[in-house]
């Protein structure tokens, strides 16, 4: 398993909303598998492995925290209900929606 660290998460985090943003304006979805390979997590034909979902989850928290803590009211919320699961095309659990980035 490769562990990420916090240069390639920032970067995989700003692929991940040029991608979610394009996702929106084209009206489409697009599977997480599809997704890792878009941001640059994995290559094209690599085989979709479980760290890889852990690396996926850990992109997307930190996009949805910065996106909770940073959006200015004008501007157009991400949509990360247009990442779906490959196995019945459905949306994940909704883990955006907690997502903080906390400060003491």
């Amino acid at each position: 398993m490769k562990t990420l660290d916090v240069q390639a998460r920032l970067e995989y985090a700003r692929a991940a909303v040029a991608v979610l943003r394009a996702l929106n304006i084209l009206n489409m979805t697009m599977t997480y598998g599809q997704f890792a390979v878009a941001i640059g997590v994995m290559s094209k034909g690599e085989k979709w492995e479980v760290w890889h979902k852990n690396q996926i989850n850990v992109i997307l928290n930190l996009t949805a925290a910065a996106e909770r803590q940073g959006r200015s009211p004008d501007s157009e919320p991400l949509e990360f209900e247009k990442l779906v699961r490959q196995s019945d095309g459905e949306s994940g659990e909704g883990f955006y929606r907690k997502s903080r980035i906390v400060q003491e």
